[in-house]
Parts: structure tokens; C-alpha cells; sequence
């Protein structure tokens, strides 16, 4: 209790600082403050229609320190609480309008059926209830375990908003109300800012649009020194762009919704140097090179006055423009070299060695201070309430003597409260040095699980279940959890659960939650009794807990199904049921059986009416799965083939990789969320007959999700083009219907047809690969893609969900075998008197201890590489501790089968396959 106690009274200090009435607590500013729920009701009309507003009630408190008519504290938690009334409505009661939003929201899906979720990502169930469902005696409360909830990356800004236009603002706006939602990056049309600042300080146009990348990849150039991709920028969008953010700043401030500014980081137009020569100005870009590889960049260091005043012009420009909320971005050069400025520091340490115990105070570095302090009255000359958030991904890995000196310098130079780090390791970089906790600085503690807006199923939520509960446990510093995914619209539980951490000091039991997810989530209200279609989905889901959510399948980047695969040496070969080559770890006959039962789910409820959005959406995205991972393996089949010398082999096995990728692109087509047609026709909307037709818009879409690095058309005349791969070849891959046929598909064509053999005699000889046509090949597929702006393609679904993936599901059934039946883990079914004579040990180590042969057994059974186990057990021998000198009670985990031999006392498993072990 006292250490939430603390908690809360740093949320106040916040509060107090910035001037808004606990505004840290209450997720929003003085008009959110105001006592007035009318923007909460106007948001349920918006998302259910104006007849459901009549259902609801709405309060706020009198004070945001009531907590929901238990009491007035000061460290009352924000909370909100729902009640059935005797005129058959819901009164909503809350603190402030993020928990009443959030609190709505909370109604809508556990007692109404009603998803509101990612356009992209699974879509909604937005269908009011025929008969709103009451909430019971005693109704519901509940509290906030932290007071802020985090959603945004600046990434996700280039790879899923970058062609909003308001409407999908508005949608994305109330999205994150109802999710409770109330902080989060307001960096829309930030150039605009920048073009009006360095104009003053003797920049032309042409050098600041030059600067500037092009519309899909403005992330990158404003802190990333990767400048002039795809430049110059039109200056009909900046224009546009500023309009727009006034507008999504009007949406969220209204419902309790904080937009955290962008404040000047440093980086300016590298002509800078030609009207400030003896200024500290380094030049150089992402890699920390000199060229203009990937642009050049000016780096201000923080310590020079020419920073300060840019600052200063940046901020109050802003600010007349925009407002504030107080909270402001700023976090440097952040890619590996020298956070925060690029010449004034030290490289970032290398050590990722967790200190156990350090100097004790930690002694801040009094150069660091420096910049910091430079970079700390670049905003608050002109804000003085300002909060900094900065990102933790520029500090990953500081946990070092060296690291601690830098981050207490920043600790000691901003005043308490007003810098708040935000942690985007899942395994807490608050943990440092025996849980540092960035030194007291209030935390956010977020989740960063994808990178590119990949959108494969991963993500490991046995993870979440630790956030926020450790960190209040350790007595840390945290204010909030959340989300900083790189791209959203994928994996929607995976998010749905992350943003409710903010709510349960103690983690949501993830059998239970999964069990009640598919219930609500394709409108099964009341349970599946008697519903069709209904346990199907919920034995599903928990298939998709046990070998997706339950492990870290896939990273942070997925590449699963997209990847260029050629030249591995491993090989995955139907009819094995193994992990698809080295990039995932999951069951691919329980995943076929997974998406054959959602499929069973959908065809129930058709015969019914039209299936949910959320339905159709699960059944594509798990069928993708599937056919994704047997590209996977296809790929490594010819590659298999190839290292064999086998060219009839390889051509065949490249066949069925062609004819599966068509089908894969197939079945993408029947789901809005699986579409190219939409990215490029919300590209091409924001075209100008000024400065920027549609192609333009285009080029840079199809670009961003294929090449990554947009290649003009005049480089097509350059020979040297065709010779490598661009830069981030894919990293923004998708699965798209579209982008599978004309992107995927050519590449993977090219090396197929550059199979042939040295002695040009059919299917013997030596099967070789030219590599400098296969670059060629390749490059001019790839800009053949992004440059042709002719081909249109569609912006609505087409085929029937179940009826293809019914058929696609029956056509690589064969493709993928049940694994045998596992080893009975028990001493009566072990072999008696066998121990294998070999040393070759599956995880590297010798004998361990374990109760028996069954512990032994399913020891090896959860162990990578495990294919046998022996156990001996010696009556004679006092103690059940397994020692190198008696070998009682040991368990071996062996890698390979060399033979066994006879041993008294042994048992082991000498038959078992490696594929039933795993």
C-alpha cells in the first residue's frame, strides 16, 4: 500500500507540474477535466448509433480524487463503476473521462458481444445488443492498478498511419478511448513545424524538402538520420498534414486523450553548417557514416547556443499552432551510436551484462549533464510545465557503471516528474542493475513485439502477465503500461490483452481469458450452450494460446512465408511435422487443426446471417498462418533439392511453392484487412495537381511494404542498380493479396529459373546458381512492382471465406501428418536396464537431477533437440540427488541415439522419434 501510495503522489507531482488538474491521473487536459461526460456520449453514437445513447448514464466525480463514491484520497486510484438503474439503463461513474471512456468500453465487450478493434486488424463487431444485458447486483468496479495507458511508436506512424485521413483518425481516436488509452505520440504533420522554424535560420525551400523523406517514410527523418528517402517532400502535404493534426488533437484531447508533442531533437538540413561554420555541428547519418548513402544529416549538438534558439522558435511556433498538452518528444540520435547528439557523447556501450550491485549513489556524468541540460531548456524555455518522454530503446543495454552515469545525469537534471522514460522491453529495462528503476523517474512499462507491421501470429503473453504486477511488487517507479509495436493491425489479442495490464495489478489468468475471448468476440453472449459453432471457436483459440501466445513464435520481425530463404542448408520436408525451417516453433498439425475449426465456426453462422468481421478476419489470418509456414518449408525443399545436385527434384518442389503462393494470395483476397488495394488507394488520395500527383502517392506505398527503400525510376538507367538488393529489402513485409502475386511471387520465380546445371545434361550434374543474374532477376521484379503505377487492384473482398479456405484446407491436408502419439512419461512404459552409451547431450549439459523417470521423460519432451532420455536409479545408493560419482537418480537428455547398452537400474526410451519428443 505504500508503495502505490508513492506511486500516486508522483502522479500528482506531474499533475501539479504541468498545471492541468491531475492531469497524469485524469489522461487529459482542462477541457477533458471540465465534469462533462457529453463527448463520451457522443462517442457511443458514433460507434453503436444515436439510439444507444439513451441507454447510458454518464457521470464524472466531482473531483478526479474521488474514487467512484467509496471516499475522496489523494492517492485514490482513477476508477470507474457500472450500475443497472431502475429505469432499465447503465449509469457509468467515473473518475475522469479516460476511465469513463475506458469503462464504456469495458461494458460494450464483456457484456455486450461488441468488439471495437483495428480496421486492418480484425475490424469489430459494432452490432448493439437487441437487448442491452444488465450488469448484475452489485454492479462492476474498477480500479486502475496505474494511471496512464500507452499506445504509439514513432515507427507506427510511417508503417500503419501514414495515409490516415481524418475519418480513420476518428476511428483510431475512439478506438483508444474505449480501450482506455490516454497518451500517445501527436507528431502528425510535424514537418510543417520544422519548415517554418528553419526558414528562419537561413534554409531555403528546396533544402528543407530535400531533407525531408518522402510520405511513407517520414519516421525515419525525424530522428533517425535517414534523410532524403524518397524526397523531396510536397509541400501541398505538410500543408495538409498540419490541418490534420489540429484535427486529431481536437478529437483526442476532448476524451481524456493526451498527444504527446514533438520538440527539436537536433537534426537539421546538413546546408546548416554553410550559415553557422562555427557552430558544433557533426554531420552523418543512420550508420554513422559521412556519405549520402541514405541521406545526410546536421546533428546540433545539444551543448551549442544555435540549438537552443531553434528550439526555442520550433516550441513556440508549436505551440501557437497547436496547443499543448505538456508532454513533449525528444529523443536524439537513437541507432546504435550516441544518444542523444551525435558528436557531444561517447559510442553506447557494448556490455549486456546485468549489474547485480554498483556505485552507490551513482555518480551522474558531468558531461552527459551537459547535453542533457541542453536538450531539457530546449523545451522548457518556452513550457516550463513541459514532461519529456523519452524513448528506452535509445537506452537499451545501458546497464553498465558507465551507462547508469549517463542516465542519472539525465535523472538530476530534469526536475521530478517532468522526465519520464518509456521502457519498451517487455523484460523491463527498469530491471537494470537490480531493478534501478530509471533512479525513480516515473516509468512507462510497454511492450515492443513487432517491428515492420509484420503481420504473422507471434507473441509471447505469458510475458504480459508480469506487467505492471513486478514492477509494483519491486516498489519500481512505474505511472503505466502499454504498447510500442513498429506497425499495428495484427495479432489483435496479443493487444486487446496488453492494454487492459493497466487495469489488474495481478495478471489475468490467459486459459480463462482465452476461453471468454471467442465468446464475446464473435457475439456468443451467455456462453456456447446451444449455439452452433461455438465450442469449435473456443477449442480453437485455445490451440492458438498453446502454440502461438504461449511462446515466442516468431520474434519481433516475422519474415514467415516472405522471406528469401535461398542458399539455407536446412531443410524441412512435407509430411514431417516439425517447426517451418528455423523461423517459428509451432505445431503445424494443431494449427491446421486450429483454423479447420474456425472455419466450422464460420460455416455455422452464416447459415444464419452474414459472418462477424472479427470471424472472417481469424479464419484468413490462421489460414495464412498455415499456408505461410508451408512456404516456408517449400522454400527450404528446393533448397534441399538444390545442395543434393537434384534438378528434377527442385524444379518440382518450386512448382508447388509457386502454385501454394497463388493460393496463399488467394485466400488473402477474401478479407479487407489482407488487401494492397486499400494502402494504395488511401496513398493516392492525398494527391495534389500542384506538386504531387496520385503516381507519386503510389510509388512511395508500394515501395514502403516491398523494396523499403523507394527506387526512382531514373535509377532504372544506372547498370550499378541491378547488382544489389536495396537497402531493408522487405522489412515491412505483409501478406497481402496482391502484394503475394506481384511482389513474392516474381522473386521467387527468378531463382527458380536460374536453376539449371553445369553440364547441361537434364537432372545430373552439379545444380548451380548464377548469382549476378538471380540479383539482376530479382532488382528488376522488385522495381517492376513498385514502379508500375497502371495495374489497379481491389479495395473490397472477393471469394467466399469458408468455401475457399475449406478447399485450401483439404488441398495441403496431406501436406502436413499428425505427429505419432508422445512417449507415456511413466517409469512402466520406460525400457528397463538400457542406458545409452553416447555423450552427446541435447542442451550441452551432462546428468541432472530429477524424481523419476517420468520427470525425466517429459524433462526431454519440453527440450529443444532432446530425442532420448535414460534415467537410473540405484536402491543402494542412500540420497536421491544425482552426484557424477554414483550417476543415481541422474537424467540424461541425449541428442542422438549411438546405441545403448545394458546398466542395471537404467530406463530409457531408446525408440522414441525426435518429432514426438518436440
Amino acid at each position: 500500500k505504500i508503495r502505490r501510495y508513492r506511486m500516486w503522489c508522483v502522479v500528482a507531482a506531474i499533475a501539479a507540474v504541468t498545471g492541468v488538474s491531475s492531469a497524469a491521473r485524469a489522461g487529459g487536459v482542462a477541457a477533458a477535466d471540465a465534469r462533462d461526460p457529453s463527448a463520451a456520449a457522443s462517442l457511443i453514437g458514433r460507434v453503436l448509433g444515436s439510439s444507444a445513447v439513451s441507454h447510458f448514464e454518464l457521470r464524472l466525480t466531482a473531483s478526479v480524487n474521488d474514487s467512484c463514491g467509496e471516499g475522496s484520497s489523494a492517492a485514490a486510484a482513477p476508477c470507474f463503476a457500472l450500475e443497472d438503474t431502475p429505469q432499465g439503463t447503465l449509469r457509468v461513474t467515473a473518475t475522469s473521462m479516460s476511465e469513463l471512456t475506458y469503462g464504456i468500453g469495458y461494458y460494450l465487450r464483456f457484456h455486450c458481444g461488441v468488439t471495437v478493434g483495428w480496421p486492418r486488424g480484425g475490424g469489430g463487431r459494432t452490432v448493439a445488443p437487441a437487448v442491452w444485458p444488465a450488469v448484475g447486483t452489485g454492479g462492476v468496479t474498477l480500479h486502475r492498478a496505474v494511471p496512464l495507458s500507452w499506445e504509439d511508436n514513432v515507427c507506427t506512424h510511417s508503417y500503419s498511419y501514414a495515409w490516415y485521413d481524418a475519418e480513420a483518425w476518428r476511428q483510431h481516436v475512439d478506438w483508444m478511448a474505449l480501450a482506455g488509452i490516454n497518451r500517445f505520440y501527436a507528431v502528425t504533420g510535424q514537418e510543417e513545424i520544422q519548415y517554418k522554424a528553419f526558414r528562419k535560420f537561413n534554409l531555403t525551400d528546396l533544402q528543407i524538402r530535400s531533407f525531408f523523406n518522402g510520405p511513407a517514410f517520414l519516421t525515419w527523418s525525424r530522428g533517425q538520420s535517414m534523410q532524403s528517402v524518397g524526397s523531396p517532400l510536397p509541400r501541398s502535404w505538410m500543408q495538409a498534414q498540419w490541418s490534420l493534426q489540429k484535427e486529431i488533437l481536437a478529437m483526442a484531447r476532448p476524451l481524456g486523450i493526451v498527444g504527446v508533442l514533438p520538440a527539436f531533437q537536433g537534426n537539421m538540413p546538413p546546408e546548416i553548417k554553410w550559415s553557422y561554420p562555427n557552430a558544433n555541428i557533426s554531420v552523418g547519418n543512420w550508420d554513422g557514416k559521412a556519405d549520402d548513402a541514405d541521406g545526410v544529416c546536421a546533428w546540433v549538438a545539444g551543448t551549442d547556443p544555435l540549438f537552443g534558439q531553434v528550439a526555442d522558435e520550433w516550441m513556440q511556433i508549436m505551440i501557437a499552432d497547436w496547443g499543448t498538452d505538456h508532454w513533449y518528444q525528444c529523443d536524439g540520435f537513437f541507432t546504435g551510436l550516441a544518444p542523444p547528439w551525435y558528436d557531444t557523447a561517447p559510442t553506447k556501450p557494448q556490455t549486456q551484462v546485468m549489474l547485480e550491485a554498483m556505485e552507490d549513489p551513482v555518480q551522474p556524468d558531468p558531461e552527459w549533464a551537459k547535453v542533457w541540460k541542453g536538450a531539457w531548456g530546449g523545451m522548457a524555455r518556452t513550457d516550463p510545465q513541459a514532461v519529456w518522454l523519452y524513448q528506452g530503446w535509445a537506452i537499451r543495454g545501458w546497464n553498465d557503471a558507465a551507462g547508469m552515469s549517463r542516465l542519472r545525469a539525465l535523472y538530476d537534471t530534469v526536475p521530478h516528474g517532468q522526465w519520464v522514460p518509456l521502457d519498451m522491453d517487455i523484460s523491463g529495462i527498469w530491471r537494470y542493475s537490480n531493478n534501478y528503476s530509471f533512479f525513480g523517474a516515473p516509468f512507462i512499462w510497454t511492450t515492443l513485439h513487432n517491428m515492420g507491421g509484420n503481420d504473422g501470429l507471434k507473441g509471447d503473453m505469458r510475458m504480459l502477465q508480469h506487467m505492471p504486477s513486478d514492477a509494483l511488487a519491486a516498489g519500481a517507479s512505474i505511472i503505466g503500461t502499454g504498447a510500442t509495436p513498429e506497425g499495428i493491425d495484427q495479432n489483435p489479442p496479443y493487444y486487446e490483452y496488453a492494454y487492459d495490464t493497466a487495469w489488474h495489478a495481478e495478471a489475468q489468468p490467459l486459459e480463462q481469458w482465452f476461453a471468454e475471448y471467442p465468446v464475446r468476440r464473435y457475439g456468443f453472449l451467455g456462453g456456447c450452450e446451444g449455439k452452433p459453432g461455438c465450442d469449435e471457436a473456443t477449442t480453437a483459440w485455445g490451440i492458438l494460446l498453446d502454440q502461438v501466445y504461449h511462446s515466442e513464435a516468431g520474434g519481433w520481425h516475422d519474415n514467415t512465408g516472405v522471406e528469401w530463404g535461398w542458399g539455407l542448408t536446412a531443410s524441412w520436408v512435407y509430411g514431417s511435422d516439425a517447426p517451418a525451417g528455423s523461423l517459428k516453433t509451432m505445431n503445424m498439425s494443431a494449427m491446421a487443426q486450429a483454423w479447420s475449426l474456425l472455419v466450422s465456426t464460420a460455416a455455422a453462422l452464416e447459415k444464419s446471417g452474414p459472418i462477424p468481421e472479427t470471424l472472417n478476419y481469424d479464419v484468413v489470418n490462421v489460414g495464412r498462418e498455415v499456408l505461410a509456414q508451408l512456404t516456408s518449408a517449400a522454400v527450404l525443399n528446393v533448397t534441399r533439392a538444390v545442395g543434393d545436385n537434384d534438378l528434377a527434384a527442385a524444379t518440382k518442389a518450386g512448382g508447388v511453392l509457386v502454385e501454394l503462393l497463388d493460393d496463399l494470395d488467394t485466400l488473402l483476397g477474401c478479407d479487407t484487412a489482407f488487401l494492397l488495394g486499400p494502402w494504395i488507394a488511401d496513398a493516392r488520395a492525398w494527391a495534389n495537381a500542384s506538386d504531387a500527383p496520385a503516381e507519386y502517392y503510389e510509388w512511395q506505398a508500394r515501395s514502403q511494404v516491398s523494396t523499403w527503400w523507394p527506387v526512382p525510376e531514373s535509377a532504372t538507367k544506372d547498370p550499378a542498380t541491378f547488382t544489389s538488393m536495396p537497402r531493408l529489402d522487405t522489412y515491412a513485409n505483409k501478406h497481402w493479396n496482391g502484394l503475394i502475386k506481384d511482389f513474392y511471387t516474381p522473386r521467387h520465380q527468378c531463382y527458380l529459373d536460374q536453376l539449371h546445371t553445369a553440364s547441361g545434361s537434364g537432372s545430373t550434374g552439379a545444380v548451380t546458381i548464377d548469382q549476378k543474374n538471380l540479383t539482376k532477376c530479382v532488382v528488376t521484379a522488385e522495381l517492376a512492382f513498385t514502379l508500375d503505377t497502371a495495374k489497379v487492384y481491389p479495395t473490397k473482398p472477393s471469394g467466399d471465406t469458408v468455401a475457399v479456405s475449406t478447399r485450401l484446407a483439404a488441398k495441403y491436408a496431406g501436406f502436413i501428418v499428425p505427429p505419432p502419439p508422445p512417449p507415456v512419461c511413466d517409469a512402466a512404459h520406460a525400457h528397463a536396464g538400457v542406458k545409452l552409451s553416447n555423450t552427446d547431450y541435447a542442451d550441452g549439459n551432462g546428468p541432472r537431477t530429477t524424481a523419476g523417470p517420468s520427470e525425466c521423460c517429459e524433462l526431454c519432451a519440453s527440450t529443444a533437440n532432446c530425442q532420448h532420455w535414460s534415467f537410473n536409479i540405484d536402491p543402494s545408493i542412500p540420497g536421491k540427488v544425482c552426484h557424477w560419482a554414483t550417476l543415481t537418480y541422474c537424467c540424461w537428455l541425449h541428442a542422438t541415439n549411438k546405441g545403448p547398452v545394458a546398466a542395471a537400474g537404467w530406463t530409457s526410451d531408446v525408440g522414441v522419434s525426435a518429432t514426438a519428443m518436440q
